[in-house]
């Protein structure tokens, strides 16, 4: 009787570890089918790029002397977009290395995001300042962390240059909490595609059938940034068209 009588505890005990081990597993498999899925994107990814600028530099290398000068201009021009694309991607496979090795550490610090915001874009789009309007009081003030702001801004303005039209909106609004919000004035999001939107490796139907670059990692680890300071990212179509991205920090971080 006591064998019969411990039978059914013994049976749950070994499915609930059995269930257990199952959930493991399929997480292991998950993780590895994400790496070779990073790995697969992250080499094609750079090998388009590296192969233009290996070409360029051979060009320029052997037959230098002998192009016109508005040819040179041309595969100079050429040159800055694939390096600054090269640069972008190589950034964003530094922000998944910090925020999968371990919980980002936070150093909130007090600064005003229009000066960060002016500095940030000179090195992520120094020959698109043209496409991006500011509008945001120089005397606001938040505290949070510093990079973790700039990663958050960075990703979603490069996001509305490379995938909408100019020009992108950059504003912000202080009342009870901080948000900013970036704008472009493009097709946007497809509405089947906006569930998936900050998940890795995802990319719109538009951004596959143009050719758009881009690894589908910009949103994701935007998202990623805001919840480890505590915020959030919100995406609405914006009127009449295009897409809108409202980054918003809580009052107690502002």
């Amino acid at each position: 009787d006591r064998v019969d009588r411990g039978m059914p505890r013994r049976l749950e005990s070994e499915e609930r570890a059995l269930e257990l081990l199952a959930q493991v597993l399929q997480g292991l498999a998950q993780a590895e089918a994400g790496k070779n899925d990073f790995v697969a994107l992250a080499s094609h990814e750079l090998r388009a790029p590296i192969s233009v600028v290996h070409g360029i530099a051979a060009t320029l290398h052997l037959r230098g002397d002998e192009l016109e000068l508005d040819q040179v201009h041309e595969l100079r021009e050429t040159l800055f977009e694939q390096t600054a694309h090269l640069r972008d991607l190589a950034e964003q496979l530094l922000d998944l290395s910090r925020l999968d090795a371990e919980p980002l550490v936070v150093e909130p610090e007090p600064f005003h995001p229009r000066e960060r915001l002016d500095e940030l874009l000179l090195q992520i789009a120094p020959g698109r300042l043209d496409d991006i309007e500011v509008e945001i009081d120089p005397e606001h003030e938040v505290t949070t962390d510093a990079l973790a702001f700039e990663r958050v801004t960075a990703n979603l303005i490069l996001n509305a240059l490379r995938y909408g039209r100019p020009p992108v909106e950059v504003s912000a609004v202080r009342a009870d909490d901080y948000r900013l919000v970036v704008q472009d004035h493009g097709d946007g999001v497809a509405p089947e595609f906006v569930p998936r939107l900050f998940e890795r490796f995802s990319r719109g139907a538009a951004a596959e059938r143009t050719g758009t670059a881009g690894a589908g990692l910009g949103l994701a680890i935007a998202s990623a940034y805001a919840q480890a300071i505590g915020g959030r990212i919100r995406y609405e179509p914006a009127r009449p068209s295009g897409a809108r991205f409202t980054f918003t920090l809580p009052a107690a971080r502002t």
